[in-house]
């Protein structure tokens, strides 16, 4: 399982961290931005090194392409990053989006409607920015990272109703 997360200036991390968490748990996590050479700088003033550029992604190694959320003028008029969020779609990856990654994403697919909650559309996944908790779980579902129901549920108590299941 080949995860890119899509990270950009002004870019709010935190609402990733817990899919690449769940999402490196079964394979590689790749953070991905525009430039070759560029350090994003993250709205919490953290410095993240990216490992691939958008050029040199190749979409055919993509089981996951996730647009993190932030400053969306950093991520409008984006042609590369249009083309590669179409061809992920059209080629049933699976592609999340969340804050102004899920109204990117929206645009992209010509207007694609989503609700103000976490939603799953086939193999879309949106997500406002506060709800990133809900926004790693339907990732990770739509991903089949969990071992069965009960796995899924006790990830669930844990990371969203913060229920400690401890020996």
């Amino acid at each position: 399982m080949n995860t890119y997360i899509f990270l950009y200036p002004e870019t709010s991390f935190f609402e990733v961290t817990l899919v690449a968490y769940f999402m490196k748990t079964k394979g590689n996590v790749y953070i991905v931005a525009e430039e070759e050479h560029q350090t994003i700088c993250t709205n919490e003033g953290v410095r993240i090194q990216k490992d691939i550029s958008l050029a040199q992604m190749n979409p055919e190694n993509v089981d996951a392409f996730i647009i993190c959320g932030g400053e969306i003028n950093n991520i409008r008029n984006k042609p590369l990053l249009l083309e590669t969020i179409n061809r992920c779609i059209g080629e049933k990856k699976i592609v999340g989006g969340i804050c102004a990654g899920r109204t990117l994403i929206a645009d992209a697919a010509g207007g694609l409607e989503f609700s103000e909650t976490t939603c799953v559309l086939e193999n879309i996944v949106l997500s406002p920015g506060n709800e990133y908790v809900d926004f790693a779980l339907e990732v990770g579902k739509a991903a089949h990272i969990f071992a069965d129901e009960a796995d899924y549920q006790e990830t669930v108590d844990y990371f969203k109703y913060f229920k400690y299941i401890g020996n």
